[in-house]
């Protein structure tokens, strides 16, 4: 699939970024990196979402998981 790369580095960077915002808010810090991340991320996963022409679905997340595993191998 043409997304995997784009679904994956979004997934990740959405989760990097929601836990640095949650770190930051507990230490009473500004989340601006956190907040930058998360946006990242959400630009990440606008752009998978483009590619797969609005058919992408969470099933999809394994899937690509497991195929870029597997090109790897």
């Amino acid at each position: 699939m043409p997304f995997d790369y784009q679904l994956i580095a979004g997934s990740l960077l959405v989760l990097f970024g929601l836990v640095g915002t949650i770190n930051a808010y507990s230490d009473r810090r500004w989340p601006i990196v956190g907040l930058i991340v998360l946006l990242i991320g959400g630009g990440f996963l606008g752009w998978a979402w483009t590619i797969a022409e609005g058919q992408l679905v969470w099933t999809d997340l394994p899937d690509a998981i497991f195929r870029l595993i597997a090109t790897f191998l």
